[in-house]
């Protein structure tokens, strides 16, 4: 007797699963009967199902056409799992497959607490002359790539914070006036991915992409870094391309519906 109560538990969680994955973006309201003649399964078998996902939130009834459409609940629960989403776990493979395209060095940069930006994952160049972006390296973001595509989104006031402590000279090519900072993280937006070329050290460039969650916000940047003689002013655009793939992909995985 429990064996059949089990199968019959089962077999009711296996079809009220058929009956969310019914709906769709073509058919997003549907009704009893034509669910039965979808999934081909008795109407009352139907009713029993939606009737139990209504109660729950999980589904919601039009008063008028009687059809049924995914419910508000689905909203919560979808939002705890993007919440649990590890940012390196999702980009790990993208930043992969970067690194392999641009043959130099990636890193995946997030904005801490105190207003720095620290590599949380990174893969070298495979090339003798290269960036070694250590995991775990924390920097001052206004002379970095990636520090200014984490900028760019931030909001007014935590970035007005940010550049009132000041922003150091590493090269004379760093940015140190806050109205060109301003007017460097407006080019950001405008473009979808940052540059920096021997702003933190000579020799060294790189070109960054904003990562976006399912919120709408920014939550880290993927870049690639290398030699200056490499990453020239031709090759920045082709690399900044890939870049902003890279990220856009690692955004979607993250729930983002938008398109930087």
């Amino acid at each position: 007797m429990k064996k059949k109560g089990q199968a019959s538990t089962l077999r009711s969680v296996d079809r009220a699963i058929a009956v969310l994955k019914a709906f769709s973006e073509e058919k997003p309201e549907l009704g009893v009967t034509e669910l039965s003649r979808q999934l081909k399964l008795p109407k009352s078998t139907v009713y029993r199902l939606l009737a139990s996902l209504h109660r729950e939130g999980i589904v919601d009834q039009d008063p008028e056409t009687e059809k049924y459409r995914l419910g508000i609940e689905l909203v919560h629960l979808a939002g705890l799992v993007l919440k649990q989403i590890d940012v390196r776990q999702v980009a790990r493979p993208y930043l992969q497959s970067l690194a392999e395209a641009s043959e130099e060095t990636v890193n995946l940069t997030v904005l801490t607490g105190d207003g720095k930006v620290i590599n949380i994952d990174g893969i070298s160049s495979p090339r003798m002359v290269r960036n070694v972006g250590w995991i775990g390296r924390e920097m001052l973001p206004h002379c970095i790539s990636s520090g200014k595509a984490l900028l760019a989104y931030l909001p007014q006031q935590r970035l007005e914070r940010i550049l009132a402590r000041g922003l150091p000279r590493f090269t004379e090519k760093t940015i140190v006036d806050p109205i060109r900072l301003r007017e460097e993280m407006k080019k950001v937006r405008q473009q979808g991915y940052a540059v920096a070329q021997e702003e933190l050290e000579i020799g060294l460039s790189a070109v960054a992409a904003p990562i976006w969650n399912h919120e709408g916000e920014v939550v880290a940047a993927a870049s690639v870094s290398g030699p200056s003689f490499r990453l020239s002013s031709g090759k920045i655009p082709v690399l900044a391309e890939l870049t902003r793939r890279a990220a856009n992909e690692i955004s979607h995985q993250l729930g983002y519906a938008g398109e930087e």
